[in-house]
């Protein structure tokens, strides 16, 4: 993991791994030109050891789906909890409780089947709760109709600022 430059606000992979599990929207920045491209989705992921991946579903033609065939790099930023913290009457008073997570790592675009059904398993349990046979029955044609993207994060680090515990 890379280390962030507020070390009294950084968060470990157990906290980290809680807030990918709370939050619902990634943002995949990817590269363009001449300015980067940033999209907001929701996913579905899971945990190879400390190795996150992520997976996001989509039409099977589009820009997002385009530059990462151009270039896989991508950074994400998963973030959740955000409160506005006033503590007074000058700007300088004021902050925010918030827990974020960012990654850098590469994007394939999925093309079998029984990986793209098992990426759309993940997000419906991630979105839902539910496991995608828990649906009626898709059809492979369905799943083939489906544009899949599998992330696999490389570099990962977290920051938070919690409120403090009511009692």
């Amino acid at each position: 993991m890379q280390k962030v430059r507020r070390r009294d606000r950084e968060i470990g992979l157990d906290e980290i791994k809680k807030a990918v599990a709370d939050c619902h929207v990634v943002h995949l920045g990817l590269n363009d030109s001449p300015f980067p491209y940033v999209v907001p989705t929701n996913y579905g992921y899971e945990w190879q050891g400390d190795q996150l991946l992520l997976y996001i579903h989509g039409a099977r033609q589009g820009k997002k789906r385009d530059l990462i065939a151009a270039d896989p790099h991508v950074c994400i930023e998963i973030d959740g909890g955000m409160t506005l913290l006033s503590a007074g009457d000058e700007a300088p008073d004021y902050s925010a409780y918030y827990r974020s997570v960012i990654g850098f790592g590469t994007a394939e675009l999925v093309a079998d089947a029984d990986v793209k059904r098992h990426a759309l398993d993940l997000l419906m349990q991630h979105e839902t709760g539910r496991h995608l046979d828990s649906f009626n029955a898709i059809p492979d044609n369905k799943i083939f109709g489906v544009g899949v993207i599998k992330v696999t994060i490389t570099e990962l680090t977290g920051k938070a600022h919690p409120a403090p515990k009511t009692e």
